[in-house]
Protein backbone atom coordinates (compact mmCIF):
# COMPACT_ATOMS: atom_id res chain seq x y z
CA UNK A 1 0.00 0.00 0.00
CA UNK A 2 2.97 2.36 0.81
CA UNK A 3 3.91 1.95 -2.86
CA UNK A 4 0.62 3.65 -4.06
CA UNK A 5 1.35 7.09 -1.90
CA UNK A 6 4.22 9.84 -2.05
CA UNK A 7 4.96 12.56 -0.17
CA UNK A 8 6.08 16.04 -1.61
CA UNK A 9 6.40 19.72 -0.22
CA UNK A 10 4.35 18.42 2.59
CA UNK A 11 1.28 16.98 0.90
CA UNK A 12 0.53 13.37 0.41
CA UNK A 13 -0.28 12.10 -3.36
CA UNK A 14 -1.77 8.81 -4.39
CA UNK A 15 -0.20 7.68 -7.66
CA UNK A 16 -2.19 5.36 -9.87
CA UNK A 17 -1.84 3.77 -13.58
CA UNK A 18 -3.72 4.52 -15.85
CA UNK A 19 -6.52 1.58 -16.64
CA UNK A 20 -6.28 2.75 -20.56
CA UNK A 21 -3.20 1.78 -22.87
CA UNK A 22 -3.93 5.55 -25.02
CA UNK A 23 -3.84 7.10 -21.57
CA UNK A 24 -0.54 4.88 -20.14
CA UNK A 25 1.31 6.07 -23.15
CA UNK A 26 0.23 9.79 -22.99
CA UNK A 27 0.93 9.94 -19.10
CA UNK A 28 2.27 6.69 -17.41
CA UNK A 29 2.14 7.99 -13.89
CA UNK A 30 -1.09 10.24 -12.41
CA UNK A 31 -0.59 11.68 -8.99
CA UNK A 32 -4.06 13.08 -6.66
CA UNK A 33 -3.99 14.97 -3.71
CA UNK A 34 -5.54 13.56 -0.78
CA UNK A 35 -7.90 15.29 0.95
CA UNK A 36 -8.01 15.71 4.80
CA UNK A 37 -11.93 15.75 5.69
CA UNK A 38 -12.00 19.33 6.99
CA UNK A 39 -11.28 20.54 3.38
CA UNK A 40 -13.70 18.08 1.71
CA UNK A 41 -17.09 20.02 1.72
CA UNK A 42 -14.97 23.08 0.52
CA UNK A 43 -13.94 21.09 -2.66
CA UNK A 44 -17.45 19.82 -2.99
CA UNK A 45 -18.82 23.32 -3.06
CA UNK A 46 -16.19 24.91 -4.91
CA UNK A 47 -15.93 22.67 -7.73
CA UNK A 48 -20.08 21.98 -7.75
CA UNK A 49 -20.57 25.85 -8.61
CA UNK A 50 -17.26 26.05 -11.01
CA UNK A 51 -18.50 22.69 -12.91
CA UNK A 52 -22.28 24.44 -13.41
CA UNK A 53 -24.42 22.22 -11.42
CA UNK A 54 -24.43 19.07 -13.58
CA UNK A 55 -24.91 15.40 -11.88
CA UNK A 56 -22.84 14.26 -9.24
CA UNK A 57 -21.27 11.64 -12.00
CA UNK A 58 -19.29 14.82 -13.40
CA UNK A 59 -19.00 16.09 -10.01
CA UNK A 60 -17.18 13.15 -9.78
CA UNK A 61 -15.19 12.87 -12.47
CA UNK A 62 -13.82 16.54 -12.89
CA UNK A 63 -12.54 15.63 -8.75
CA UNK A 64 -11.16 11.95 -9.41
CA UNK A 65 -8.92 13.80 -12.04
CA UNK A 66 -7.07 15.86 -9.48
CA UNK A 67 -7.96 14.55 -5.93
CA UNK A 68 -8.55 11.56 -4.22
CA UNK A 69 -10.18 10.26 -0.88
CA UNK A 70 -11.45 6.56 -0.19
CA UNK A 71 -15.70 7.92 -0.46
CA UNK A 72 -15.10 9.99 -3.47
CA UNK A 73 -18.14 9.21 -4.94
CA UNK A 74 -20.87 8.38 -2.44
CA UNK A 75 -19.41 12.18 -0.88
CA UNK A 76 -20.24 13.57 -4.33
CA UNK A 77 -23.78 11.79 -4.58
CA UNK A 78 -24.99 13.38 -1.25
CA UNK A 79 -23.39 16.62 -1.94
CA UNK A 80 -25.18 16.45 -5.09
CA UNK A 81 -28.91 15.99 -3.54
CA UNK A 82 -28.53 17.95 -1.25
CA UNK A 83 -27.48 21.23 -3.21
CA UNK A 84 -30.76 23.08 -4.06
CA UNK A 85 -28.88 24.57 -7.33
CA UNK A 86 -28.13 21.14 -8.76
CA UNK A 87 -31.53 19.94 -7.91
CA UNK A 88 -32.91 22.51 -9.60
CA UNK A 89 -30.90 22.69 -12.75
CA UNK A 90 -30.45 18.68 -13.47
CA UNK A 91 -33.27 16.84 -15.29
CA UNK A 92 -34.00 13.74 -13.35
CA UNK A 93 -34.08 10.57 -15.69
CA UNK A 94 -35.71 7.76 -13.42
CA UNK A 95 -39.89 7.03 -12.89
CA UNK A 96 -40.67 8.28 -16.17
CA UNK A 97 -43.51 5.94 -16.72
CA UNK A 98 -46.79 6.30 -18.13
CA UNK A 99 -49.16 5.57 -15.51
CA UNK A 100 -51.47 2.76 -16.17
CA UNK A 101 -55.48 2.64 -17.32
CA UNK A 102 -56.00 -1.05 -17.21
CA UNK A 103 -59.48 -1.88 -19.01
CA UNK A 104 -62.23 -3.56 -16.90
CA UNK A 105 -63.37 -7.05 -17.40
CA UNK A 106 -66.04 -7.51 -19.13
CA UNK A 107 -69.02 -8.74 -17.50
CA UNK A 108 -70.30 -10.77 -20.60
CA UNK A 109 -69.63 -12.80 -23.58
CA UNK A 110 -69.18 -10.87 -26.85
CA UNK A 111 -68.14 -7.15 -25.27
CA UNK A 112 -64.46 -7.64 -25.93
CA UNK A 113 -62.36 -8.84 -28.60
CA UNK A 114 -58.15 -9.14 -28.47
CA UNK A 115 -56.86 -8.99 -32.34
CA UNK A 116 -53.65 -9.63 -33.50
CA UNK A 117 -51.63 -11.17 -36.48
CA UNK A 118 -48.58 -13.45 -36.53
CA UNK A 119 -46.63 -13.86 -39.81
CA UNK A 120 -45.32 -17.11 -40.75
CA UNK A 121 -41.68 -18.50 -41.78
CA UNK A 122 -43.17 -19.63 -44.95
CA UNK A 123 -45.90 -19.34 -47.31
CA UNK A 124 -48.40 -22.35 -47.21
CA UNK A 125 -49.70 -24.53 -49.90
CA UNK A 126 -52.73 -21.32 -50.41
CA UNK A 127 -50.44 -19.12 -50.30
CA UNK A 128 -50.65 -17.51 -46.97
CA UNK A 129 -48.04 -15.86 -45.32
CA UNK A 130 -49.72 -14.77 -41.74
CA UNK A 131 -52.19 -16.26 -39.51
CA UNK A 132 -54.76 -13.84 -37.89
CA UNK A 133 -55.84 -14.20 -34.51
CA UNK A 134 -59.01 -13.19 -32.48
CA UNK A 135 -59.69 -13.99 -29.10
CA UNK A 136 -62.76 -13.63 -26.96
CA UNK A 137 -61.97 -11.77 -23.34
CA UNK A 138 -64.36 -12.58 -21.42
CA UNK A 139 -63.06 -13.88 -17.54
CA UNK A 140 -65.30 -15.95 -15.41
CA UNK A 141 -64.36 -15.05 -11.68
CA UNK A 142 -63.77 -18.37 -9.20
CA UNK A 143 -64.78 -17.24 -6.09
Amino acid sequence: MADRYIIETGLLYRIDVPRQKRLRDLKPVITRLCMLKRFRHEILAYMDNSCGHYAAQALFHTLAARYYWKRLFSDAVVYCTTCSSCQKTKINYSHRYVPLHPLPVPDELGKRFSMDHKILTRTTKLGNTAVLVIVECFQTSYT
